[in-house]
């Protein structure tokens, strides 16, 4: 009866859908193009053998193995973005969460084993009270329904002062990360001592990698952990 009374509509189009984007809009919204970055996964020029031929990762270290983003920055996908991250829209996970399973089937290196384990970048204290979610979260739960995986809350988020880094300068943004996150060792999980091998680090946008470099990082450092996978819905500025 709620439905007929108040069918779901798409966000962009205002036509019916069930998952809050039409199929049309959806196929329409601006995938990365190939070819892309072995490393970062930024639009290049041409196909590339060396990740140093980036300008996005030349200088940088590489704690993740490989990073992939599902959609070009624009309006319609910002639009999308915001409502999501800031507007409880949380109706839209489950369409944001399969342009991700999407990605993941066009990277040959995370169909090559079906042992990964799913961790969200985490959020403030604050902003998870004032949200009342982590959008990487539910992101990832929803990815790892569909994929039958795992999700570990494997990060937390420090306190340092910087609300968000929206505005901050390239190099502001490393620093504030490095010292944003840390790894988290749940109890039981130390007793269980099974920690997970690979790890696909899920998040909502990619800007310029300050976030998963980080992260990653910190990863690293659990033990067992060989090697981290950098999975965004968007990547700013492509």
């Amino acid at each position: 009866m709620l439905s007929w009374l108040f069918p779901a509509t798409c966000e962009l189009c205002g036509e019916a859908a069930e998952q809050g984007i039409c199929d049309s809009c959806l196929s329409k919204l601006p995938r990365i193009p190939a070819p892309v970055c072995l490393h970062c996964g930024a639009p290049t020029a041409g196909q590339q053998t060396d990740p140093d031929r980036c300008e996005e990762c030349a200088g940088h270290t590489r704690p993740f193995v490989l990073a992939r983003q599902a959609l070009r920055q624009t309006e319609a996908v910002m639009q999308l973005i915001y409502r999501f991250k800031y507007h409880r829209s949380l109706y839209l996970t489950r369409a944001l969460a399969g342009l991700l399973n999407e990605l993941w089937e066009q990277t040959p290196r995370l169909c090559e084993h079906a042992d990964w384990v799913l961790v969200p970048v985490p959020v403030t204290h604050g902003k998870l009270y004032t949200r009342g979610y982590n959008q990487a979260g539910e992101l990832a739960r929803c990815l790892g329904k569909m994929r039958r995986l795992r999700v570990m809350e494997l990060l937390e988020r420090r306190e340092t002062g910087i609300i968000s880094q929206t505005r901050l300068s390239a190099r502001a943004r490393r620093l504030n990360a490095m010292r944003a996150y840390a790894a988290r060792r749940p109890v039981w999980w130390q007793r269980a001592r099974r920690y997970p091998a690979r790890i696909v680090l899920v998040d909502d946008v990619f800007t310029t990698g300050s976030t998963a470099r980080a992260c990653a990082a910190q990863l690293r450092k659990l033990p067992g952990v060989q090697e981290v996978v950098s999975l965004s819905l968007v990547r700013i500025g492509a």
